[in-house]
Formats: structure tokens, sequence, C-alpha cells
């Protein structure tokens, strides 16, 4: 009896996970920034990558805020976001405070589709490998 009652709640986290879509980004830049810092403070590297642009190579970048920033319990105290470059594309400069004193970072949070993702990592070049041809 235990064991079926495990197994429905797998399969009625999984139904939830995959009715959230790709699992890519959160609702809102609010949300994303939220999230962001949630990552962060559970030093959770999958819960970033989550938040990054879906095809970005994030890995690295995701390593290097890990160690800069991850497991601080940070309490956000000023989360200014503005839009002035367009619509689409919202910087955040946060500040607060965790175990290892002041923290202070700006994030770019960009519309994905139907979700707001903060720009981690980079996007597959589309610039030609040294094996294409070039054409005079």
């Amino acid at each position: 009896m235990a064991s079926r009652r495990g197994a429905i709640v797998a399969l009625a986290i999984l139904a939830a996970g995959c009715a959230a879509g790709a699992g890519h980004g959160a609702s809102t830049p609010r949300a994303a920034v939220d999230a962001y810092i949630a990552g962060l403070n559970a030093a959770d590297s999958a819960a970033l990558a989550r938040l990054a642009p879906p095809g970005n190579d994030a890995r690295g970048d995701i390593a290097r805020r890990l160690a800069a920033h991850g497991g601080q319990e940070i309490r956000l105290t000023s989360a200014d976001l503005t839009d002035d470059i367009s619509p689409d594309v919202v910087n955040a400069r946060l500040a607060g405070r965790g175990a290892r004193g002041a923290y202070r970072e700006r994030l770019t949070v960009t519309r994905c589709e139907e979700s707001w993702c903060v720009v981690l990592g980079q996007a597959p070049s589309s610039r030609p490998t040294s094996d294409t041809s070039r054409y005079s």
C-alpha cells in the first residue's frame, strides 16, 4: 500500500512538471530573479540551468556563479528591474546580504517564448567552423 502511494505521488509530481511546459524560465521577470536567488541559495545547478535560455551552454557560467554566490542564504534588499532596452529584455540590479556579507549582481532577464529566462551562458555560435568552406 505504501509503495502504491509513493508511485501515485511520483506520478503527480511528474505530471505537474510536464504541465509546466519545457521547464525553462519563469512566469515573470521578477519570478525569474527570485528563482535565480533560490537556486543560488540551494547551490542547485539544475535549477539555475532551467532558468537559462533553451540551447545556451550555461554550465561554466553557472559553476562560476555558484562558486561566487552559492549557498550564502542571500536575502535581497533591492531588486531594480528595468526594461529600458526593449519590452522583452529586463536588466536586474540586485542587492542584498548573504553569509559572506554584501551581495550585488546584475542580471539580464529575457523573454523565452512564453516565459522569462536569466541570460546564463552563451547561445550556440552560428559562425562557421574552421572546416567550413569560404567563398571569396
